[in-house]
């Protein structure tokens, strides 16, 4: 792996490999050639609704104009995914499309991340989504620095660990990765706990921590947090606690956004027909979530 090119910053080592050219030198590549091939990419962390619990198939009804193009996908748009379950895509990269949530029949906010990214005509962005439904930041995520044994949770390592292994793979496609942004849905079950006055803290450190274990891939910008509000509904109790924590995060950290979806009018009280599903967002609504977080990255974070 050829982490020793981030020690140092990309325009520090065009300044020094010019100052070490003479004239008569032969070079085997463009001075441009590592800047051309800047990947930029995008972290996708969470519980149920940034896996994808949402049907796929209701899209034919809801949104059928552009059905056909979410099946099909986005290869300009590229992710690598690993879901619970097992159902992952192994650090490899593939189009992004409809089937890359919980199964091959549901999907997540990757899919709107991608239409936008494409309409913005964006290049090189990568998506790397590592989610699982029904898991708190208080336990499952919790980052290090809020663990009194400075150890941190499962899907924090795990998550950490799974990036690093898909920069290993962008590295070996011939491209120098940078982490733009990272985007954050997830709330839901701290909701329901009795560690929500904690998400203040926790989301704070879990920022901190995160931009600080992947520092070596870190944009010279620094690393976005679009963090996403969990549904204002009865079944998270304590939602206006945790979206307020959610909110005074952004707004103390200029590289972080706060994304209401509840203001967008984003619903979970449609589908599955019969069988409402009202935990997770119905499928038009699953598309405007990814188009949220699309709309903030290529506004402030991509190139």
């Amino acid at each position: 792996m050829n982490r020793f090119r981030f020690i140092i910053p990309l325009i520090t080592f065009h300044l020094l490999s010019a100052c070490s050219n003479t004239p008569g030198d032969s070079h085997d590549s463009n001075p441009q050639q590592e800047e051309n091939n800047l990947a930029q990419v995008v972290v996708l962390l969470g519980q149920s609704n940034m896996e994808g619990h949402t049907y796929s198939t209701y899209l034919s009804k809801t949104m059928s104009n552009e059905y056909n193009k979410y099946i099909a996908g986005y290869d300009d748009v590229q992710i690598s995914f690993h879901n619970s379950g097992g159902y992952t895509s192994n650090k490899q990269f593939t189009n992004t499309k409809l089937g890359q949530g919980k199964s091959i029949n549901h999907f997540g906010p990757e899919v709107g991340i991608a239409e936008t990214v494409h309409a913005a005509s964006k290049e090189n962005v990568f998506l790397v989504k590592y989610a699982q439904g029904a898991t708190s930041l208080s336990g499952h995520w919790l980052p290090p620095s809020s663990s009194s044994s400075g150890r941190a949770g499962t899907l924090y390592s795990g998550a950490v660990d799974y990036i690093f292994g898909c920069m290993d793979q962008l590295e070996n496609m011939g491209y120098y990765p940078e982490i733009k942004a990272i985007c954050w849905m997830q709330g839901e079950d701290d909701s329901n706990g009795n560690q929500y006055n904690n998400y203040y803290v926790n989301t704070k450190n879990f920022i901190s921590d995160l931009r600080k274990d992947l520092a070596l891939y870190m944009d010279l910008d620094g690393i976005g947090f679009l963090d996403a509000a969990i549904a204002s509904i009865d079944v998270w109790q304590q939602h206006q606690i945790i979206n307020s924590a959610k909110e005074r995060n952004a707004e103390e950290d200029e590289l972080s956004d706060y994304i209401d979806t509840n203001l967008a009018g984003l619903h979970t009280n449609y589908e599955p027909v019969g069988a409402v599903d009202i935990y997770h967002y119905d499928s038009d609504c699953m598309i405007k979530l990814g188009r949220l977080f699309g709309e903030v990255l290529v506004d402030k974070y991509l190139d």
